[in-house]
């Protein structure tokens, strides 16, 4: 039953056999299914993150070449997903991934 819940989703259960024990490691499915209801937009901005701490809404309108409301609705559903969160407010405003 455990394996055929896995059935569609590429990270398998990991079974681990040992002389007086097994081990099952699985996968977080709600973490995977999170990520895969970002959309593509969404996926770019979190790429953003890579080798920074955060990042500002210039960024975004940069790299997905979006106006400025483009780019608040994105950061607001990230946010509203629960990916990022903001730090400041104003002109001052910055964006970090929730760890």
């Amino acid at each position: 039953m455990i394996m055929r819940s896995y059935e569609k989703i590429a990270l398998k259960p990991q079974i681990e056999v040992t002389d007086n024990a097994f081990k099952i490691t699985l996968p977080n499915t709600n973490e995977i299914a999170a990520k895969a209801l970002l959309s593509e937009n969404e996926r770019a901005v979190m790429a953003l993150f890579e080798g920074k701490d955060s990042i500002v809404r210039k960024d975004v309108e940069s790299a997905l070449s979006v106006s400025q409301p483009m780019a608040v609705r994105v950061l607001k559903g990230l946010v509203d997903k629960g990916e990022i969160r903001t730090v400041g407010g104003g002109k001052n405003t910055r964006y970090v991934v929730i760890k």
